[in-house]
């Protein structure tokens, strides 16, 4: 079809390659395929909270609530002082999407039970959510730096098309500090803790609604935002006295917010900036314009600001692409040089090597289709690709020119040609693609890692085959029609009588050996006669090749290739038997050293980048933490392959564990780097903490974890050391560490909750208020000059010691305040009792104070009423008359007794007056007694109580509590990491298994191997399942082209012979044995039975035409020789580049793949030469033994019937004659 539309052809061959092209430059870039991690993880804060508080009220409750939720594969937490971390994941192929909205609904379902102070938020652990770019930015003035990136630099980051968000950290923030004087706040009688209410209502803009003036609706606003610090000071603060000013009672300032933590960039104090990009924009794209707006943005914030690349993306990017691409081209140099060897044709070369690149750009519109990106396995399978998708175009060409001849090519020839291995190209190319179907159902990091780079060969393969069957056809048309220049008379004749003479040769030589063995068969079948066995056949002359009916003449030119090709296959024909019985033996001998290969998961990427991580001893203070980091930035600045460096130092809010991010030299050896640093940073000694050494590019996690599950802590700490040490110790394993951090000294306040309650307060208010003293108090936020501060109220006792803080003033609870206006109305209540009782005496005393006068009253009446009848009866019986001297005295006695009388009365005058003045006295006093009472009783509501300090409802003690708190399951867990060395994986894990069976671990921890081991077995069986349905499904395709069981079964013995040169050259490379091993050992599945197919094809033709089993064999083998060593050879040399990791772009994956395609595609063109004809041999051989047995049965069957039926027609005759 396609060489009577050849102009369309054409046309769509420009089309595509045009297409291509496009497709190419407009695939997204990034280091690694997009990769849906099973998991997420949710964070919480709670700030000064212990460890042990931090689980009982945050960790545990969400455990609960994650536990509800399905599907869930782990949770693991890890609680420290102030914060808890939970590792949440589920299996592979669940919509992480639904997953992760199910935690975040459980998460906001667990709030209401956790601290009002708590914050929590759900992470995601996606690939695409991690920053494209990250550099550190140092100069100016470290106080106002962060303002500016935000205000100058920020803003020209987010507009930036492809950005999702940009994340500025590490910078001097600021915020609005209130400072209360006690002194003053004690004489205003102002409440502290209402303060942040009073500034919240004073800023608070109130909608009112709209009102509606005329035809015009406006909206009613009631109050003004708070936007100075001068507004705050004047706001005011009511007291039960009135309003003051805030300012009157504290004082409030814009100041720093004292740092938790610090970065650095080249030692030099910096601020971090992390730009993600959008989840489908290009990585490349983004990066350079982050690269152009920094430049830029140069000028805008002075010179003395400088940039630092601590991460970028890009970069590796272009070089992997950069040096894949090289590779690929080298490769593809490479494979048409192989191919011109071969066919010694530049034109045939040329129509050959348009397979490549139209191959590759189908490929390519493929992807863009399919929404795929350019990465390191996409790419890596397109150079993986270059030696592969030209074999069919080979096979297409070199039968197309071995019909040619020497005469012009015509399109039936061509045709003819196309259609004889039109079935076995097609044929073999499915079965290649085969082998990459199951890996769409491959689960974890193996399936999703390598599923496009699936895709990307089979789309490549799949455009091959369309290629050789549509394109090559038409371009052999135009450029192969002119018939070659045929050879000189005399040359023609020299290689006529050279062909002869090797002919004769071999002729010669198969003779001797027939005749050899014949003379063998019939000594053996002498003894056998004379046994009454079975003779055996006759020896088997494997002829010197014929003429091919329906070939022309060159078909049958035996060239040079094949001449020296012919004497191995010729002794395998002679020999089947050894040939299988020698094969059996290299495999065998391959399986037992595959023993001493290494393994991996996915090796290392060999990035020039490595992240260290420093781990102070618990409760380090930030200024430890950053001694002790300076330290470490020492050496990594004296380090000659070291770049650029950036610090973040931690205090103890995070663990005082520091990290540091380092970029080696491009041209640097970035493993012995790893190993210098660590050697050199392990020698810093104890003091230093404990410092981890990692590279930080490409591949999985490569760690062996083992898992320490059980209740009691202080069992867990003993199995950890003992693991760690023995782990440590283990052949193989780099570093050993584990994940229990030392603990740390706390000052624990045991509260007594009787005694508190008696004064009104819960444990919660009690840690509320000691918190405040402590460490502050947030009070909302303000808006100052377009930043929003957060205002915070300071700690009256910062950094207290537990003294001070057993003598720290609690505030007055009601239950306080109640208790003091009861004590209040009791005591005026008994003075208004002592009043009335004393008025009650007094009355009582005024009463017989009153009776006494009565009486006296009486008695002198009763005396002047004597004394008138006394008067009346001297009247009337008037007594003698009195001298002059008597009458005297009695005058003078009554003069004595009117003093008396006088005097009496003026003492009695003077006694009522003082009386009246007591009394007035008495009554202004009881008067001002009432009031004092009434007012008393009507300040009642006023009276507050008494402050009291902790140490009257608490014990303030120091003690200890662990550092990091490790669950799972409900239980404590700590996990021992073990790092292996380069390629020690398998023994590491052999090591940590050993364990389990060896140390006797305390009652009551478990035992448990994961990490890498447990993802490299996992990958491992389900790539080996998907090996096995591989074969299956080559198998089912072998059986539909051959349409026999037999024949497929032939080629499905070579596929395990085919691992012996993967091995043997994996073992000389000393390359371990990981996932992109076992990758390239699938395709090899497919690879090894491509040219067999296109043998056993053209042999079971040959067959059809009427030749012979050997003569097919040997005439299919020979004339397939070339094609199979030129697509094996095309294939190799296209990967020899890849193997050699020459320019280091995506080694970690390429290379493993690339030496086990050749080792295998080596051995495995062998086998098809040798091996596959033997077994073919056999098998055929049997088949006609068998059916010319059943032949000869028939025909014996077929004599005796005959003979009967004779002898029965004789009967009769013979009985008829005689009558």
């Amino acid at each position: 079809m396609s060489l009577k539309n050849r102009l369309i052809v054409g046309l769509l061959t420009l089309v595509i390659a045009v297409f291509g092209v496009v497709a190419t430059t407009s695939l997204n870039q990034e280091t690694m395929p997009s990769v849906d991690l099973p998991g997420t993880t949710v964070q919480a804060t709670i700030p000064g909270a212990s460890p042990e508080v931090v689980e009982e009220t945050v960790t545990k409750p969400l455990e609960t609530a994650l536990d509800s939720v399905g599907d869930l594969e782990s949770v693991q937490t890890t609680t420290s002082a102030g914060m808890m971390s939970a590792s949440v994941t589920w299996p592979f192929g669940k919509d992480s999407e639904k997953m992760a909205d199910s935690v975040r609904s459980a998460v906001d379902g667990a709030k209401a039970n956790l601290p009002a102070d708590a914050e929590v938020e759900v992470l995601s652990q996606q690939i695409d959510d991690f920053p494209v770019v990250m550099f550190a930015v140092s100069g100016g003035d470290p106080a106002t730096l962060g303002d500016r990136l935000e205000t100058d630099l920020v803003p020209e980051l987010q507009a930036i098309e492809g950005v999702a968000s940009v994340d500025v950290s590490g910078q001097t923030e600021q915020r609005v500090n209130i400072a209360f004087r006690p002194d003053d706040v004690n004489d205003k009688g102002v409440v502290t803790a209402s303060v942040p209410d009073e500034l919240k209502g004073a800023g608070t803009v109130v909608p009112a609604g709209q009102s509606a003036q005329g035809e015009t609706a406006m909206a009613v606003e009631v109050g003004t935002p708070v936007d100075a610090v001068e507004q705050i000071e004047n706001t005011p603060i009511r007291t039960a006295d009135g309003t003051v000013l805030l300012k009157d009672v504290a004082d409030v300032s814009l100041d720093a917010v004292e740092k938790t933590s610090l970065s650095r960039a080249g030692g030099k104090d910096s601020v971090t900036v992390s730009v993600v990009k959008g989840q489908d924009d290009n990585v490349v794209e983004v990066s350079n314009r982050v690269a152009e707006v920094l430049a830029a943005s140069q000028s805008t914030l002075g010179d003395d600001v400088e940039f630092t690349t601590i991460f970028d993306q890009a970069p590796e990017i272009e070089k992997s692409i950069k040096d894949l691409s090289v590779e690929g081209g080298l490769g593809l140099l490479f494979a048409v040089l192989v191919i011109l060897a071969f066919l010694g044709s530049f034109r045939s070369t040329v129509v050959a090597a348009i397979s490549i690149p139209m191959s590759l750009l189908i490929a390519m519109i493929g992807l863009m289709v399919g929404d795929y990106t350019l990465n390191i396995l996409t790419l890596g399978a397109l150079t993986i690709a270059v030696g592969r998708v030209v074999d069919d175009s080979i096979v297409v060409i070199e039968n197309i020119r071995r019909r040619q001849g020497t005469t012009e090519l015509t399109i039936p020839d061509i045709v003819a040609s196309v259609r004889q291995v039109a079935g076995a190209i097609t044929a073999s190319t499915l079965t290649t693609v085969a082998v990459f179907l199951p890996i769409a159902f491959v689960d974890g990091i193996a399936g999703q890692l390598f599923r496009p780079f699936s895709v990307t060969v089979t789309l490549a393969l799949l455009a091959s085959l369309l290629v050789a069957l549509t394109i090559v056809p038409v371009f052999s048309y135009w450029v192969l029609r002119r018939s070659p220049k045929p050879l000189s008379p005399k040359r023609q004749a020299a290689a006529d009588e050279r062909y002869e003479a090797w002919v004769a040769r071999q002729e010669a030589k198969s003779q001797r050996r027939a005749e050899r063995r014949q003379a063998k068969i019939e000594r053996k079948n002498a003894k056998r006669a004379e046994k009454g066995k079975e003779l055996l056949p006759a020896a088997t002359v494997v002829p010197a090749p014929r003429p091919v009916p329906g070939e022309g003449e060159a078909s049958d030119r035996i060239d040079r290739l094949q001449q020296r090709g012919l004497p191995a296959i010729l002794a395998a024909l002679r020999h089947p038997w050894r040939t299988i019985a020698f094969s059996v033996v290299v495999f065998i001998v391959t399986m037992m050293l595959a023993s001493f290969l290494k393994t991996d998961l996915l090796g290392s990427a060999g990035q020039n980048s490595l992240f260290v991580t420093q781990t102070l001893p618990a409760g380090a203070s930030l200024e430890a933490s950053d001694a002790a980091a300076k330290r470490v930035e020492e050496v990594l600045g004296a380090d000659g392959d070291v770049e650029t460096y950036s610090s973040t130092v931690n205090g103890p809010e995070s663990g005082a564990e520091n990290s540091f991010n380092v970029t080696l030299a491009e041209d640097s050896d970035g493993q012995a780097a790893i190993t210098r640093i660590r050697s050199q940073l392990e020698g810093l000694g104890d003091d230093a903490g404990e410092i981890e050494v990692q590279g930080a590019g490409g591949g999985a996690n490569e760690d062996v974890e083992i898992t320490l599950s059980g209740s009691d802590l202080g069992a867990l700490r003993k199995a950890a050391d003992a693991v760690t040490a023995s782990m440590a110790e283990s052949t193989g394993v780099a570093t050993a560490r584990n994940d229990l951090a030392s603990d740390q000294p706390i000052i624990q306040v045991d509260v007594d909750r009787q005694k508190a309650a008696d004064y009104g307060y819960s444990q919660a208010e009690l840690g509320q208020a000691i918190a405040a003293a402590l460490h502050g108090t947030e009070a909302g936020t303000i808006t100052l000059e377009g930043e929003e501060r957060d205002i915070f109220i300071a700690p009256t006792n910062p950094d207290a010691s537990p003294d001070e803080i057993r003598a720290l003033e609690l505030p007055v609870t009601e239950v306080q305040t109640k208790n003091a206006q009861e004590d209040a109305t009791d005591r005026i209540k008994e003075e208004t009792d002592a009043r009335a009782e004393r008025a009650q005496r007094r009355a009582e005393d005024d009463a017989a104070e009153q009776l006494d006068a009565a009486r006296e009253a009486r008695d002198t009446a009763a005396d002047q009423l004597e004394e008138a009848r006394q008067a009346l009866r001297d009247v009337e019986n008037p007594p003698a008359p009195k001298s002059p001297g008597e009458m005297r005295q009695d005058q003078i006695d009554q003069a004595r007794e009117g003093v008396e009388a006088a005097e009496k009365g003026l003492r009695e005058a003077n006694q009522a007056i003082d009386d009246l003045i007591d009394g007035q006295a008495e009554q202004r006093q009881s008067q001002a007694e009432d009031e004092r009472l009434a007012d008393e009783q009507e300040a009642i509501t006023d009276i507050k109580g008494d402050p009291i300090t902790v140490d009257e409802v608490a014990e303030v003690r120091e003690t200890t509590t662990p550092a990091t708190i490790t669950r799972a399951d409900g239980n404590r867990q700590v996990t021992v990491f073990a790092t292996p060395a380069e390629g020690q994986l398998d023994a590491v894990n052999a090591a940590a298994q050993q364990l389990t069976t060896t140390m006797d671990l305390p009652a009551g921890v478990s035992f448990d191997v994961g990490g890498a081991s447990a993802e490299q077995a996992e990958s491992f069986a389900q790539l080996g399942w998907a090996m096995l349905v591989a074969i299956v499904l080559v198998f089912l395709v072998m059986i539909a082209t051959f349409r026999s069981f037999v024949q497929p079964l032939i080629l499905l013995v070579s596929i395990p012979f085919a691992a012996t040169g993967a091995v043997l050259l994996l073992l000389a490379t000393g390359i371990p044995l990981g996932i992109p091993s076992l990758i390239g050992l699938l395709m090899l599945i497919g690879i090894v039975v491509t040219n067999a197919i296109v043998l056993i094809d053209l042999i079971n033709k040959l067959r059809d035409h009427g030749m012979g089993l050997e003569d097919a064999i040997v005439h299919g083998t020979r004339l397939r020789l070339r094609p199979i060593l030129m697509t094996a050879a095309a294939t190799v040399f296209a990967l020899i580049p890849m193997s050699l990791g020459l320019t280091g772009g995506g080694v970690f994956i390429s290379q493993p793949l690339a030496v086990v395609v050749i080792g295998g595609l080596t051995s495995s063109t062998v086998l098809t030469l040798i091996l596959v004809p033997a077994l073919y041999l056999l098998v055929e051989r049997r088949k006609e033994r068998g059916a010319a047995r059943r032949t000869e049965k028939a025909a014996r069957k077929q004599e005796a019937e005959q003979a009967r039926i004779e002898e029965e027609t004789a009967e009769v005759v013979g009985r008829h004659a005689g009558e």
